[in-house]
C-alpha cells in the first residue's frame, strides 16, 4: 500500500492544438481515453498538467499513453493559455494566471453544455412521442 505522501493529486490536463484549440480533461486517464493513436501521429499536440508539468505523449500497443515528466513549464503554460484566451475573445487574460481555476471553469462550462445538449435531445424525444 502506498503512503499518503506518495499519492499524486489528480490534476487537469491541458492539450493545445495550435493557438486557438484547447482541450481540457480532468485527469491523465481521461485525456488518454479521449485521444486516439492516430491523433498523435503528426505531433500537433502539446500537453501540460494544470501546474505546468510537461506531459509526454506516446503510443503503446495502439493506445495513447501520457506520462508526466519532471519538467515544469508553468510560464509556457500561462503563455499558451493567454494566447488561447485572446484567440477565443476572452477579455480577462488574467484567467491564465490561475491554471487550476481556469481548468475547473472550462470543465464546468463543458459539463453545462453537455447537460444542455442532453436535455434538448430528451425534450425532442418526448415531444415526438407525444405527437407520434
Amino acid at each position: 500500500m502506498r503512503e499518503a505522501s506518495e499519492v499524486v493529486p489528480q490534476q487537469a490536463v491541458y492539450t493545445f492544438e495550435g493557438p486557438s484549440v484547447l482541450y481540457v480533461h480532468p485527469s491523465l486517464a481521461a485525456a488518454e481515453d479521449y485521444f486516439e493513436a492516430i491523433d498523435l501521429e503528426n505531433d500537433e499536440y502539446v500537453f501540460f498538467g494544470q501546474d505546468g508539468t510537461v506531459i509526454q505523449p506516446k503510443v503503446e500497443d495502439g493506445r495513447v499513453v501520457l506520462t508526466a515528466t519532471l519538467e515544469q513549464r508553468a510560464d509556457k503554460l500561462r503563455q499558451r493559455l493567454r494566447t488561447y484566451l485572446d484567440h477565443s475573445g476572452e477579455s480577462n487574460l488574467a484567467l491564465a494566471d490561475d491554471a487550476a481555476y481556469l481548468a475547473r471553469l472550462l470543465l464546468d462550462r463543458e459539463r453545462e453544455c453537455q447537460k444542455s445538449r442532453w436535455l434538448s435531445r430528451l425534450s425532442g424525444i418526448l415531444a415526438r412521442r407525444r405527437t407520434g
